[in-house]
């Protein structure tokens, strides 16, 4: 196979051409592979610090409704549609965005969204969201990859009743 390769007439056989292209292919698709990897962990990343970020405000109003006797009432309005809960959406979205880019030509993040779970007094929070991404192929921009990411969070409140 080498000998094609080393020949200074300048022809290669159709086969040695092939494998040469097929090789190159392979390397792009792992290169690509790795690229979309990276990202999502970046992501992945930015979701978790924002989520910590809403740890301390969430952490800071529980305190402040167990010292008032309405961890009860609190609960009701970070659960239901409420402008608090709004509020912690936006908040939360604003620290993802001091993170990472939402939209470029590379990839879009879609669909940020937090729920909220109380079970006694701990409070796991879930966001998700969809990561796509983009390549060009022939001087089209195509979605080529889509991952829906998910990371949890939680707190329990220690003090009051």
């Amino acid at each position: 196979m080498m000998k094609p390769l080393r020949n200074r007439r300048g022809d290669i056989p159709i086969s040695s051409a092939v494998m040469i292209i097929i090789f190159a292919m392979v390397i792009s698709a792992a290169l690509y592979i790795a690229y979309v990897y990276i990202q999502t962990t970046n992501v992945r990343n930015a979701m978790n610090k924002g989520l910590s970020n809403l740890a301390v405000t969430i952490s800071e109003d529980t305190y402040a409704a167990l010292r008032e006797s309405n961890f009860d009432e609190y609960a009701h309005k970070l659960t239901s549609t409420s402008a608090y809960r709004h509020s912690l959406e936006t908040k939360y979205k604003q620290d993802v965005l001091g993170a990472v880019e939402l939209d470029n030509d590379r990839y879009r993040i879609d669909n940020i969204s937090l729920d909220f779970e109380v079970n006694g007094k701990k409070i796991v929070y879930t966001c998700t969201c969809d990561v796509t991404f983009y390549a060009e192929v022939f001087g089209n921009t195509v979605p080529a990859a889509a991952n829906a990411l998910q990371v949890f969070g939680s707190h329990t409140a220690k003090y009051g009743r």
